[in-house]
């Protein structure tokens, strides 16, 4: 067993957990049995009022005397019904009947006991042996106080009171009436012992059935590792079943799962961004290669080393472009803090970017149009100025590059609730609609004698998705090919 297991932990924590419900559960029995023994001392309190009240009723009929004591102690120690014939007492007597009876007095040990402890009257149930417990290292409480005491008699205890009689003529003495705790003191008894033996028993079986919920919980953990221990760069197709696990696990096996699919997706991507990196780059250095060769072969010409040297340089910056893209790719990815967002106007923005490919395009005997629809100046917008002119430079000069000689890209800005929507459409070759959906990844060239390295347009796509905005793409073979890049403005 690992003491610090999850396992161990949980079977602990819920055997702690029953173990507090259970000394609670002790602890409002122990309440409890006080509150009987406050109960009991209450009604013998009672009791010893009621005796007190009916021998004064007595003595209030019989008339105030010693002699008269005797007879009122014992009419009312005796608690059976007089013959109606003693009408001056007999009404006293039947109330007293019904009443001790509701007190259940006829099973309680009575003893009325003089201030000297010579005189002394008890019950018919009071035996010897109590009877002299009961007049042991006996004491009159105060005036309007009372005393309770706890007897023993072998295995059973008695509760009594001690409660002062006073008579102006016969003078102080003393009530005292005991209960049997027996009945109660053996339940509260029974039950402790059986809490005692309980207890251990209890707590034994609740941590063996904790160990089993904690197993049956920790289950999905267990398959985790299992699996997680399988899984390699090789084989990222293994997954978890979460059928029969509660809801938080299959949450749990289904993130498990999502996360091992994003690894997968991720490994493939790898794989597939280092053939097309390495193809792509493998490419321009054996020509580099190529060449460096064919001059160490034999002396050249000038203009022979020339021709060379300028491959070799066209190649070199082929290389370094992709590189370049390469770089600023991993950075849009895993770097965004390169970002330098400011607040600028998009259309004197746009313009410049314009005039500047403007001459590219004359160079080519191309036309660049520029139109503003419903757009006027200022549109602010919050982003970054390098990046998103590369992202433009990107779209527009793929425009330049595929409209034929002669030809014209049409350029528009639109004001669309809250956002700008730039549009360059160019009157080439268009683009096959099985072929749309991909021209935004890396290293796709619909055509692979087109030079480039098909970055550009996957850079653009991540910059304008970085900005908030996404790119468009509209096309039909013969009829050229319009991109619509979308930025929200600045509020």
């Amino acid at each position: 067993m690992k003491f610090s297991s999850i396992k161990f932990e949980i079977s602990i924590l819920y055997t702690a957990i029953l173990g507090l419900i259970l000394v609670a559960f002790s602890a409002v029995l122990y309440l409890i049995s006080n509150a009987f023994l406050q109960q009991t001392d209450q009604q013998l309190k009672v009791k010893a009022r009621a005796v007190d009240l009916t021998v004064k009723s007595y003595l209030s009929v019989l008339g105030d005397s010693h002699d008269n004591l005797a007879q009122a102690v014992s009419k009312t120690l005796a608690m059976k019904n007089e013959n109606f014939l003693q009408y001056k007492t007999w009404k006293i007597s039947e109330k007293w009947h019904g009443q001790a009876q509701s007190l259940n007095l006829d099973r309680d040990y009575i003893d009325f006991v003089s201030q000297s402890a010579k005189e002394v009257f008890s019950s018919p149930i009071l035996d010897k042996n109590l009877r002299v417990l009961f007049l042991e290292d006996i004491q009159f409480p105060p005036p309007g106080q009372v005393a309770f005491r706890t007897l023993k008699i072998g295995h059973v205890n008695i509760r009594m009171i001690n409660y002062p009689f006073t008579d102006k003529i016969v003078g102080r003495y003393l009530i005292q009436i005991g209960v049997s705790q027996d009945p109660l003191m053996q339940q509260l008894r029974n039950w402790l012992y059986s809490i005692a033996i309980s207890v251990p028993v209890i707590l034994l079986i609740t941590n063996f059935i904790g160990r089993i919920l904690a197993g049956r919980i920790l289950k999905p953990v267990y398959e985790i590792t299992e699996m997680a221990n399988k899984i390699t760069q090789q084989d990222l197709s293994a997954r978890i079943k979460t059928k029969h696990f509660d809801s938080e696990m299959e949450t749990l096996i289904g993130s498990f799962n999502e996360m091992i699919a994003r690894l997968e997706r991720s490994f493939k991507h790898i794989e597939q961004f280092s053939y097309h990196a390495a193809h792509e780059l493998k490419t321009p250095l054996t020509i580099i290669q190529g060449e460096a060769n064919l001059l160490l072969r034999k002396e050249r010409s000038i203009h022979e080393y020339k021709q060379a040297l300028r491959i070799i340089l066209e190649e070199s910056q082929r290389v370094l472009k992709t590189v370049d893209d390469l770089l600023l790719l991993t950075k849009l990815g895993y770097s965004q803090e390169v970002f330098k967002f400011e607040q600028f106007d998009f259309i004197e923005f746009f313009y410049e970017i314009v005039e500047q490919n403007r001459l590219i395009a004359a160079n080519k005997g191309i036309g660049i149009r520029m139109n503003l629809q419903n757009a006027k100046p200022p549109l602010m917008i919050k982003g970054d100025r390098v990046h998103l002119r590369r992202l433009f430079f990107n779209i527009i000069d793929n425009a330049i590059k595929f409209t034929p000689e002669g030809g014209c890209v049409d350029m528009c800005i639109e004001h669309d609730h809250g956002k700008i929507i730039s549009t360059i459409r160019d009157n080439g070759p268009g683009i096959a609609p099985e072929n749309l959906k991909k021209i935004f990844e890396e290293f796709y060239r619909a055509n692979k004698n087109t030079p480039g390295s098909g970055l550009g347009l996957n850079i653009a796509y991540s910059i304008a998705k970085l900005h908030q905005g996404e790119i468009r793409v509209e096309s039909q073979l013969g009829h050229g090919t319009t991109f619509s890049v979308i930025l929200p403005l600045q509020n």
